[in-house]
């Protein structure tokens, strides 16, 4: 107990550092002090952050699988699924910088399990808001956010790799990386926004009404964001990239 009580008062610190109102979400800090109780834990045990990673994967491919194929009732697992998830989203980051062990491998899988989780939910909510309501257009709805969802984060590690080749070569000095410097806390209340609205699913389920504005709601949040990260990344590639023309 007194080892456990160590790990979480060092993982504590560290992640109070990483994780504040500067950088994060809220609701995020909420999971974040929450995974400070379970990272102890998987240290204790010695497990491979990779493994954690693994081990969310599942839990996400669980989540979107309940929602699309069993009862419409469960959707109470399903919440409970996804604040899971993203809890055990911190641990695995947690547990490799208390091991010093990070790796580029482990961000590229744990960014992938962040674009699955989030893009796959939402199309599985699309799908079972069909289920309840019947509404073709809130089925398209819904769909259109889970692509921008995709596109947002893809045409965000574009730009970077892109930006990175540039500075390179043109032996300039643009950001790769701009969600930071623009329209930062914009995308962090938006987040929260996604995150209250889903969980907020669990009290508004049997209030058919209610239900539906939530998924309209939780659907136009995604589209919001997707397109504002969207417009932004488009613009600064224009504004910078534009004029260079390869010479032959």
């Amino acid at each position: 107990m007194k080892e456990f009580y160590k790990i979480f008062n060092q993982v504590s610190i560290q992640n109070t550092k990483i994780y504040n109102l500067k950088t994060t979400a809220f609701c995020l800090i909420i999971c974040s002090k929450i995974s400070n109780i379970i990272s102890p834990i998987f240290i204790i045990f010695k497990t491979d952050p990779n493994k954690i990673t693994y081990f969310n994967f599942l839990l996400a491919t669980s989540l979107v699988t309940i929602i699309l194929f069993l009862k419409t009732d469960l959707i109470y697992i399903s919440i409970f699924l996804y604040f899971l998830c993203c809890i055990i989203d911190f641990c695995d980051g947690t547990v490799a910088r208390y091991y010093k062990i990070t790796s580029y491998y482990g961000k590229f899988i744990d960014g992938l399990n962040d674009i699955f989780l989030k893009s796959f939910l939402i199309l599985s909510l699309a799908f079972y808001s069909y289920k309840i309501f019947n509404d073709f257009n809130l089925l398209i709805f819904g769909c259109i956010a889970s692509i921008l969802t995709s596109f947002d984060t893809f045409i965000l590690d574009r730009y970077s790799a892109i930006v990175r080749w540039y500075n390179s070569e043109k032996k300039t000095n643009i950001l790769p990386y701009v969600r930071k410097k623009f329209l930062f806390r914009p995308n962090l209340i938006l987040n929260d926004l996604f995150i209250f609205l889903f969980g907020s699913m669990l009290f508004t389920k049997d209030n058919l009404d209610l239900f539906y504005y939530n998924f309209i709601y939780l659907f136009f949040i995604v589209t919001i964001s997707a397109i504002q990260n969207l417009s932004l990344h488009i613009f600064l590639s224009y504004k910078y990239l534009k004029n260079e023309r390869n010479k032959k």
